[in-house]
């Protein structure tokens, strides 16, 4: 055990030289925009595989009669429901800097978002590929109002989006709860219901802050990367993307749908 000790410490100085005649400092990776791209994209892969999983589950179901595996796919997808809700809640007072979290996270959503495209594609055809083609536009179109600092973070701005988050947070919330309990508080419509003048501006005012939220996360990114933040907040700024992404798509997917009413 000394021996080995020895052999480490003798390795250090070899590197920053012995106590008191150091040269150079231990680094610390930084993080660049460019980790967290990558980092996004491997957790937009495994929701999406995830999300393959409960689709198949699913359509196959629906055409085959079999209930067992569409019981099963929705199954699934609360368990992935109630992690995503924990992971989310756990996000809003630390960030989420832990690869392992960011793909728990990542596959829940996707095993919930499968089963529910699938129900949603079953009932109104091409209406999954729109939701990911508009997805896809909103995210581009923010991202290019940030770059070209047509929209930009303030203070004031980084409230109104906190403060709105958590609104949105307790509504859903509570029609999560109540749902449970099978009360229908009439805040969303569900799949081939009539939809009324509040639901649409629930919708539409949801949306709107999903898109806008994207302003902070960039900040957030462009910020960190700026001031050498360590690397491993890129899975931050990855977790900000991919959670944005989904939150948008859901919400794309369900103001879709009432057009279909």
């Amino acid at each position: 055990m000394m021996k080995t000790q020895y052999n480490e410490q003798q390795h250090m100085g070899a590197a920053y030289g012995h106590y008191g005649q150091m040269t150079q400092a231990p680094q610390v990776q930084t993080m660049r925009i460019d980790d967290v791209i990558v980092r996004t994209v491997a957790l937009i892969g495994a929701t999406f595989v995830a999300a393959i999983v409960t689709w198949s589950m699913v359509a196959g179901g629906i055409e085959s009669g079999d209930e067992s595996a569409v019981s099963m796919a929705f199954t699934l997808g609360g368990i992935g429901a109630v992690v995503g809700i924990g992971v989310i809640l756990f996000s809003m007072f630390r960030p989420v800097m832990n690869p392992i979290v960011c793909f728990v996270y990542a596959i829940g959503q996707g095993l919930l978002l499968g089963g529910v495209s699938a129900v949603f594609e079953n009932m109104y055809p091409g209406i999954v590929v729109n939701a990911l083609l508009a997805t896809v536009l909103v995210f581009g179109g923010m991202l290019a109002l940030y770059k070209f600092r047509i929209l930009k973070n303030s203070p004031m701005f980084t409230k109104v989006i906190v403060g709105a988050g958590f609104g949105i947070l307790a509504l859903t919330l509570v029609n999560f709860v109540g749902s449970m309990f099978g009360a229908d508080l009439g805040l969303f419509a569900a799949p081939g219901e009539s939809v009324s003048a509040l639901q649409w501006i629930i919708a539409i005012a949801i949306t709107l802050w999903a898109a806008f939220s994207f302003i902070l996360d960039f900040d957030m990114i462009e910020q960190s990367a700026a001031a050498g933040a360590p690397k491993k907040y890129a899975w931050a700024g990855a977790f900000g993307l991919t959670a944005g992404l989904i939150f948008l798509y859901w919400n794309l997917l369900r103001l879709l749908s009432y057009f279909q009413e």
